[in-house]
């Protein structure tokens, strides 16, 4: 099935400079992360930024199968008009996708794109002197002030990060995030229409992970830029691998379980944007997510909005929309803070 999705429609990243380049290497397969920079810190007429600009960690969804870092109809607009209007520079990073690598092997990922980001990582210099490089020293960016944001399976990222790094990391941003990941929906099979689109076979997953094994396809992918993988995307939660992807063991990989265990929000607090009709990602665990933290950390700001719509429901959203800027207002105002 092709994509339905324009892979080629790059028209929403026209006010950005689009910078590619790899933060780490696993065997001879180079993981690449995109940098994007606001046009307007760069045009010859303006002076080089006088101060450095804040840095927006934008993870991307696709179920942790599919996608990348650019597949344009997986990244909101309403993040790149908000990078764009506060000058902040946005890291938006491939990683191992499911299920040629395990969970354990995508939280790596994400954690050594987090050390590049901090200049700790493999590839010499880190973000700061890439950026440097690349803008001819115009832009400088401020690793002090980070911001994480997400759509769906990159909403899970994005609070996995922060949770792993709350006194690093400012605040965080996530929309219709993979959260409740024990729930029924995500471990058990049974009929799930998603996007209107009919269930995928198991059988599907298996010849998939047979042809990994065997050889016949590749052991390490880390970008889907057409969104061909989009059967297997929706195959795996629809019968209910997640069960299997997400062992009981492994509580460090489950928010939820994290949080029960002592993990803690950044103190700049959290934003949620869910669709009240989801049924890729069902807004109960966002609305759960909510209730546990409440309950475990009262004093962190956990702002849930819940707009009518299903995923992707903000495709049109705008910053300027009341919902958006209310919910926006306190984590803004936490990673832009001098």
């Amino acid at each position: 099935m092709p994509s339905p999705f324009d892979p080629d429609d790059l028209s929403r990243f026209s006010d950005f400079s689009i910078h590619t380049t790899p933060y780490k290497t696993v065997g001879s397969h180079a993981i690449t992360a995109d940098v994007l920079i606001p046009k307007s810190l760069l045009t010859s007429s303006s002076p080089p930024s006088p101060s450095a600009r804040p840095l927006l960690l934008r993870f991307h969804g696709g179920g942790l199968v599919g996608a990348s870092s650019l597949f344009p109809a997986f990244f909101a607009p309403w993040m790149l008009q908000l990078a764009e209007r506060e000058g902040a520079v946005i890291v938006s990073p491939n990683y191992r996708l499911l299920p040629e690598a395990s969970v354990g092997d995508v939280l790596a990922d994400v954690e050594d794109v987090w050390r590049w980001v901090k200049g700790e990582g493999e590839e010499e210099g880190g973000l700061a002197r890439f950026v440097e490089h690349e803008t001819k020293g115009r832009v400088t960016v401020d690793t002090r002030r980070v911001m994480t944001a997400g759509d769906s399976a990159g909403g899970y990222l994005s609070v996995m990060l922060a949770l792993r790094h709350p006194d690093e990391i400012r605040s965080a941003t996530a929309a219709y995030p993979m959260l409740d990941i024990r729930s029924a929906h995500f471990s058990t099979s049974y009929a799930k229409p998603m996007f209107g689109l009919p269930m995928q076979p198991r059988a599907l997953y298996d010849a998939h992970v047979a042809a990994v094994r065997s050889g016949d396809k590749p052991g390490v992918i880390s970008a889907d830029p057409r969104c061909e993988r989009f059967e297997l995307m929706f195959c795996v939660p629809q019968n209910g691998i997640c069960s299997e992807l997400f062992p009981a063991d492994q509580r460090a990989w489950v928010p939820f379980e994290a949080v029960e265990d002592g993990a803690r929000l950044p103190r700049g607090g959290l934003f949620v944007a869910h669709g009240a009709g989801d049924d890729v990602v069902p807004v109960e665990g966002s609305r759960a997510f909510e209730r546990l933290v409440r309950e475990r950390d009262g004093e962190v700001r956990f702002v849930l909005a819940v707009r009518e719509g299903g995923h992707g429901f903000d495709a049109e959203a705008s910053v300027d929309d009341e919902w958006m800027r209310d919910g926006l207002r306190g984590v803004v105002q936490a990673w832009l803070e001098e």
